[in-house]
């Protein structure tokens, strides 16, 4: 399954994702599809600028725990870049709660999607995005 993910707090705004989850649960990828980040720092998290983004790759809720879930400057196993923390920290806490919301909702995604239009589901990702925007909101300082 893809969703459409949206890390409202990127350094220069909003990061437009792809999270691809299967049906186990474990990470098949993540790719940045829209960024404003600076070129040569936080751009890194676009598979054409590094590799930094194939590190979501087989990873799960349980791996790592849930502590794990941040970049390594905040005590998680995912790399922060040199002089850009915040974009990294946008994008796995945006990842973080795809799979949140995969866990909580997979019975219903897949009994569901099964019996719904593809723009039914881009509306429901679309609420998810805008949950997620307001909660990451929500946490900042």
């Amino acid at each position: 399954m893809v969703f459409s993910s949206i890390a409202a707090n990127g350094y220069n705004g909003s990061i437009h994702l792809l999270v691809g989850i299967n049906a186990n649960g474990n990470l098949s990828g993540v790719r940045v599809v829209k960024h404003r980040e600076t070129p040569g720092l936080g751009d890194a998290v676009d598979i054409s600028h590094s590799n930094w983004i194939l590190g979501f790759n087989d990873k799960s809720l349980s791996n790592p725990e849930d502590q794990g879930w941040k970049v390594k400057r905040d005590g998680g196993i995912f790399d922060q870049f040199t002089g850009a923390t915040i974009t990294p920290r946008a994008v796995v806490n945006a990842v973080h709660n795809a799979l949140l919301y995969f866990e909580k909702n997979q019975d219903m995604l897949f009994s569901l999607n099964a019996d719904k239009t593809a723009s039914e589901i881009k509306a429901d990702t679309k609420a998810n995005n805008k949950a997620n925007s307001e909660a990451e909101n929500s946490k900042q300082p």
